[in-house]
This record gives structure tokens, C-alpha cells and sequence, in this order.
């Protein structure tokens, strides 16, 4: 993959673009850095300076070929630095984060990113809310820790529609060939529903905004659970995610939980793609939680990576995906993360430069996505996801469910408390460095 073709949009970056409209609620990233002392305004002005001349300040333009793909190319963020006078406190913070995700951000406005910062405590709170569809998490980490201005490539339109063509042409005969019965079955079902009568428009429903819940461990114990349970720490995160889908969302005893997996796609430092991931779906046993033996679940997860990868996002080549009418295009993407039941999403060490902002090092860092202005519980299965970071000895993880089920943030807090609990991990509040009083049984 050139540079040139990370500069293109792909099939993830399309679908993400398209969330707004077909499932009526756009997904956001958001960081979260809680740093010690009063911020000086002129640092956090060059922080925003510096992520301008980066790449999430990127914009999708339409080529000038037929066949060629949409490409990013530099803009300016329109959407100045906000900083709120007002000092927060551990019962006002999560408000203060949730109304920084849901300032609208759209895809078609040169507002492309929102850098947002309050007085809190002793110290300071920012916020980083990005579209997913401008960057992934790791992607948007990356950015944050870049030091120096993005660049475009040189690329010509006509060059892509070339290889898209060719690609298409010479990817697709093998692929139907290689192809099992059943996924050939299932190409041809989706394309069987653009010829269906078209339905009428389906009953209004209301977003559902997720509550969240953000909580801290010793890097150390999370580890020695894992290895308790003849597991890894990533596949702790998804039992976790699994049990509180199992204990919390009504579902039939013996359905199974399907846990999507983001799987990255990037294959060096320096990959400037927007989204470089598929989500892949996990199916595990229902019934009860899940506290004893993680091995099942890792070689489930081993399995299935294994045979993932980029075929992941697109029932057909991907080449040939692009060059589909959008409605075809539409029945013949694999079903992402809003299909699952759980996301879990392990972002994995944070890097010192994503650490270090505004003269300052945090004290810790959390990440989420949420869907602004909610979820559609009609159009989408998704009740709930988890997000991991580790910063030295740390983890933080934060939590994040669908109010019908979870309750609350007060109440949300106090089910993951209750699950780590079960697995022996001591667990603090992130807004906090009070103790969680949840005990083991």
C-alpha cells in the first residue's frame, strides 16, 4: 500500500460516513486527559495549533474520475479551542465530557474536530472529540503523539480508477472461485433485497445516549487475573464484556453473546489511513457469567483473528465494492460493530507523547467512543461497549451502556465494580482517587 492509497478512503472510512444516515446517530471518539495543575491558555492554543497541521484535519473530496476513490486532503478546523471557566468536581465531570461529545461535529462541515479543556481540581481535564469516521482510536493516538505537520502526497485520480479497475477485474473470478458455498449464498441474498419492494419508512424511535462508567486497575493485577485463568489480558477484556452483556441485557438463556473485536489493520507507525480496522464478531456462550476459565474464549478469539483481516468489512472484494452503485454497496458490507452485542476494545500501551500535552504529563488518559446523538435500539443490536488503555502501570477502562439496561453512571459504575470484583481486580473510580468500596461476592 502506497501513501497515495492511504490518502483514499476505504470501505470502513465510507461505511463510518454513512452510519448518520442509515442508522440515524454518528460515531465519536473522544480522549480524555486529566493533568495536574492550572493549564496556561497560550499552551493549550499551540496544542490545537500543532493538531491542525495533523492528520484529523483532514476533509473527503469527490474525485474528478469516474471509478477513482473519494480522497482526504488538508483543511482547516473551523472549530476553535473551548475552555470552560468553571471548575469541575467529580460529580460534574462525566456531564462536562458528555457535552463536549455531543457538540455536533458534521461530515460535511469544516468543524472537524473539537479541543475542549476546564478547570478540575488541583488541575485541568481536556477532552479530543474526533468523528470515527476522520480517525480510529489508534489512529487518533497516533495523531495526538505526531510531532510534526502532516503532508499530502502527490496523487492523480486517474491512476487510482486504473488500479481500482484492475484490481476489481482481476481479484474478483478467484475470489468467487475460492469462495464456499454458503458466503456465495449469502452475496447473492444481499442482492436479492435491492430488488424487494421498498418498505415504507420505519416508526420513529428515540436515541439512546449511553451512560459510562470509567474505572483504574494495577496493570499488575489485571495481568495476574488473566494468567490466573489461563488467559491473556485481551481476552479478559472480552469475558468481561461478555459477562456484563450476559448478567445485564435480557436476551434468551442459551443465545449467544456476539463480542466485536476491533482487529487492527495497520502494519507500521507512519500508516496514515483514517480507519486502518474491521470489527469481527465473536460468538460466545449465553447463560450465566463467566468467572473461571478464559481459555475457551482465547482460543475462540485466537481462531478467529486468524482467519480475519481486510475481506473482513466487505462481503466482496474490496476493489470491486467501491466501484458498486451505493445501494448495492449498502447490502454487501459485513455488519460492523453496531450489529454486535459488545465492543471491546483493547487500545493497549499509550504512548509518552500522547501523555505529554500542554506541558504537562497526565496524571491518567481514557478513551471512548459513543454514538451522538444515540443509538437507534431498532436499527442496531449494540447495547454496550468497554474501551482499554494502559499508561505504565495502569489500566483504565471505560465502560459504556445503553441506560435501559445499565442504569445510570452511579449504577453503571457500581455493576463493573461488582465484575471486577469477581475476578479479584481492585478497581478506583477514574474521577476520583477514592477506593471502590465492591467486594468480591
Amino acid at each position: 500500500m502506497t501513501r497515495a492509497t492511504r490518502w483514499r478512503l476505504n470501505s470502513t472510512d465510507e461505511m463510518l460516513h454513512q452510519a448518520a444516515t442509515a442508522l440515524g446517530s454518528s460515531r465519536i471518539v473522544q480522549v480524555l486527559w486529566r493533568l495536574p495543575g492550572p493549564l496556561p491558555e497560550s499552551e493549550l492554543n499551540a496544542e490545537w495549533q500543532r493538531l491542525d497541521r495533523g492528520l484529523l484535519s483532514r476533509t473527503a473530496v469527490r474525485s474528478s474520475v469516474p471509478a477513482a476513490r473519494r480522497k482526504w486532503v488538508m483543511a482547516s478546523n473551523t472549530h476553535h479551542l473551548a475552555i470552560d471557566r468553571t471548575p469541575l468536581t467529580p460529580d460534574t465531570a462525566l456531564a462536562w465530557a458528555d457535552a463536549q461529545t455531543l457538540t455536533p461535529l458534521p461530515a460535511d462541515s469544516s468543524r472537524l474536530w473539537r479541543l475542549a479543556a476546564a478547570p478540575y481540581g488541583d488541575g485541568s481535564l481536556v477532552s479530543l472529540t474526533v468523528p470515527h469516521f476522520r480517525s480510529d482510536g489508534l489512529g487518533l493516538l497516533r495523531a495526538i503523539a505526531a510531532r510534526t505537520p502532516a503532508q499530502q502526497p502527490p496523487d492523480s485520480d486517474l491512476t487510482d480508477a486504473l488500479g481500482q479497475t484492475t484490481r476489481a477485474l482481476t481479484r474478483t473470478a478467484s475470489w468467487l472461485l475460492r469462495r464456499p458455498r454458503h458466503q456465495r449464498l449469502a452475496v447473492l441474498r444481499a442482492l436479492a433485497t435491492l430488488s424487494a419492494p421498498r418498505q415504507g419508512p420505519r416508526p420513529a424511535s428515540t436515541p439512546r445516549y449511553f451512560t459510562t462508567a470509567i474505572v483504574t486497575a494495577q496493570a499488575e493485577a489485571w495481568e495476574a487475573a488473566a494468567r490466573r485463568h489461563h488467559g491473556t489480558g485481551n481476552t479478559l477484556l472480552v469475558e468481561i464484556a461478555a459477562n456484563l452483556t450476559r448478567t445485564h441485557v435480557p436476551r434468551a438463556h442459551r443465545e449467544d453473546v456476539h463480542v466485536g473485536i476491533p482487529m487492527s489493520l495497520r502494519r507500521s507507525a507512519d500508516d496514515e489511513q483514517a480507519n486502518a480496522l474491521v470489527v469481527v464478531p465473536l460468538s460466545l456462550p449465553g447463560g450465566a457469567a463467566n468467572h473461571q476459565d478464559l481459555k475457551p474464549t482465547r482460543h475462540a478469539t485466537k481462531e478467529l483473528l486468524r482467519h480475519s483481516g481486510l475481506h473482513s468489512a466487505t462481503l466482496v472484494p474490496e476493489a470491486l465494492w467501491h466501484l458498486l452503485p451505493s445501494r448495492a454497496a449498502a447490502a454487501l458490507k459485513a455488519p460492523g460493530a453496531q450489529q454486535t452485542d459488545v465492543v471491546a476494545s483493547n487500545f493497549g500501551d499509550v504512548d509518552h507523547d500522547v501523555l505529554d500535552f500542554a506541558g504537562r504529563t497526565a496524571d491518567s488518559l481514557a478513551l471512548r467512543t459513543m454514538n451522538v446523538p444515540g443509538l437507534l435500539p431498532d436499527r442496531a443490536r449494540l447495547r454496550a461497549s468497554l474501551c482499554l488503555v494502559r499508561s505504565g502501570r495502569q489500566m483504565t477502562v471505560t465502560v459504556t451502556g445503553m441506560p435501559e439496561h445499565f442504569g445510570d453512571a452511579a449504577h453503571l459504575h457500581h455493576l463493573v465494580s461488582e465484575e471486577f470484583a469477581a475476578w479479584d481486580i481492585p478497581v478506583r473510580p477514574w474521577w476520583t482517587s477514592t477506593p471502590n468500596p465492591v467486594q468480591k461476592g
